[in-house]
């Protein structure tokens, strides 16, 4: 390993007024697997958004190969010879492998006309060059593949422009333990070839298994950087955990599990998830902790009725349910509060009025006509009792900020007199005051004997704020903790 391939000096960064990154050094060897690691909200996806040209530093340099590199977005990254692997696929599934890896340049046309036969013999030559070509053809359609060899092909495609620096962001989330190993033995071939890899991951065993070296972020600043053979699991879990932010603190309450449960789960199963048990006691928090991939979002999905059950219970107060809809759901008294609120929770052209009663839209009727003074008053109850700060019940959502709009999701549920509410990253996204504020919600909320589960990326607001804790991993619960812990033993265990 000679030379950085890439080397980024002093990178600021901030957003609407907030420093996001502050004075941040970052380098990768040629030929080097390199980890960048960080908890969420750490900044190392918004650095990568900047080598990979999405966002322009406020200040700070990059250098490729020793020469400065000022590209102003992707495409400039790309024709200065970097590639990205999402952990999103931008595959079209319906298309064949050559199609997909080849669609955005279609280097090899005459005219209107592709050459589907160069087309086909180049994609062969990248797939022995990753040393798949005998598991994957250039003529297959890429649905019929397994989400392991679309990850493949995803790769194929990025090394199609020829890029002596790749990005890989978080690819073994939706991998199982076969496709992973797969993978591991692709990027041991790139790198073999001299191509440099800037790996993410919340799975931390793995940096030990396919990184030379890695760097820590923590609160917008690098805080380590490391030879993995330099450093053990516990001192890189306790270094990305003693962050300097101000954590909020609740009571916990760990005598409620008595009598019989609000919530009980049996076995249930579902895409995504084997065999998931758990329980929800009255006036109870209950924490999942698992990393990305882990099925958390995927086990909310099926509680809400969104993905079909393949079996198991669900019981309410002791009797059992049936749940074929978020309609179902939502008529036993659940509530999601899901982890994109801007795509999946609001409609952000319509005012925060309608927002707040949707879920209850069905009972603001009167003679098939809305009733527009009772959605109002409904309205301005929770407005006035969240704090949501707003010009009033008729303003946009849209124009809200982050945490504002996180608390009208949270009045929809509540307006749905929920008795039961599924919270995926509440917090994710809020500044910290807004964080404080939607936490008490939470909390008054279970007080008055309702139940929560709540799903975090950040371990430390389950810590500090759950009553209960369950694990999971690969979409199965692994172990619960009802007695104190600390954030970096529940992260060990989630690993």
């Amino acid at each position: 390993m000679g030379e950085f391939a890439i080397e980024v000096k002093k990178a600021n960064i901030g957003f609407n007024g907030v420093q996001v990154l502050f004075d941040v050094d970052f380098h990768v060897r040629t030929g080097e697997v390199h980890a960048l690691v960080g908890t969420n909200g750490a900044g190392k996806t918004t650095l990568v958004k900047i080598i990979d040209g999405v966002y322009k530093q406020d200040s700070g340099t990059i250098s490729i190969r020793g020469k400065p590199a000022n590209y102003e977005n992707p495409e400039g990254a790309r024709e200065s010879g970097i590639g990205m692997v999402f952990q999103d696929l931008s595959l079209i599934s319906t298309m064949t492998v050559a199609e997909n890896i080849f669609l955005r340049t279609n280097p090899y046309r005459t005219g209107f006309f592709i050459n589907d036969r160069k087309n086909a013999q180049k994609t062969e030559e990248l797939l022995q060059l990753i040393g798949v070509d005998t598991e994957i053809r250039p003529q297959e359609i890429v649905g019929d593949l397994s989400i392991g060899k679309q990850q493949i092909v995803e790769i194929a495609k990025a090394l199609a422009a020829s890029p002596s620096i790749l990005i890989f962001d978080e690819p073994t989330a939706s991998l199982s333990n076969t496709e992973i190993e797969r993978l591991f033995a692709v990027i041991d071939v790139l790198k073999s070839k001299g191509i440099s890899i800037i790996y993410i991951t919340h799975y931390l065993q793995h940096i030990f298994k396919i990184c030379d070296s890695l760097t820590l972020i923590r609160d917008g600043r690098v805080v380590l950087r490391r030879d993995t053979d330099k450093i053990d699991i516990a001192e890189l879990i306790n270094s990305m955990t003693e962050s300097e932010s101000k954590q909020v603190s609740w009571d916990r309450r760990r005598h409620l599990r008595q009598g019989m449960p609000l919530l009980e789960i049996k076995n249930l199963s579902s895409k995504g998830i084997d065999n998931v048990s758990l329980s929800v006691y009255p006036g109870e928090i209950v924490g999942i902790a698992g990393l990305l991939g882990s099925g958390r979002t995927e086990f909310f999905r099926a509680l809400f009725g969104i993905d079909k059950l393949y079996g198991g219970d669900i019981l309410i107060d002791g009797k059992k349910i049936m749940i074929g809809s978020p309609t179902d759901a939502i008529n036993h008294g659940i509530s999601l509060i899901p982890e994109n609120r801007r795509e999946q929770g609001l409609i952000l052209d319509f005012p925060v009025r309608e927002n707040i009663v949707l879920s209850i839209f069905n009972r603001m009727q009167k003679y098939f006509i809305i009733d527009d003074s009772k959605t109002t008053e409904i309205a301005s109850r929770y407005i006035k009792a969240l704090g949501i700060k707003t010009g009033g019940p008729m303003q946009i959502v849209n124009f809200l900020s982050g945490g504002n709009q996180q608390k009208v999701v949270v009045a929809k549920s509540l307006a749905g007199c929920s008795r039961i509410l599924l919270l995926d990253d509440p917090t994710f996204g809020v500044d910290v005051h807004a964080k404080r504020e939607i936490m008490k919600i939470i909390r008054d909320y279970a007080r008055q004997g309702n139940g929560v589960i709540m799903v975090s990326s950040e371990f430390n607001e389950i810590v500090n704020f759950c009553d209960s804790i369950y694990i999971m991993k690969r979409g199965r619960i692994m172990d619960f903790v009802s007695e104190r812990t600390s954030e970096d033993e529940l992260l060990l265990k989630a690993q």
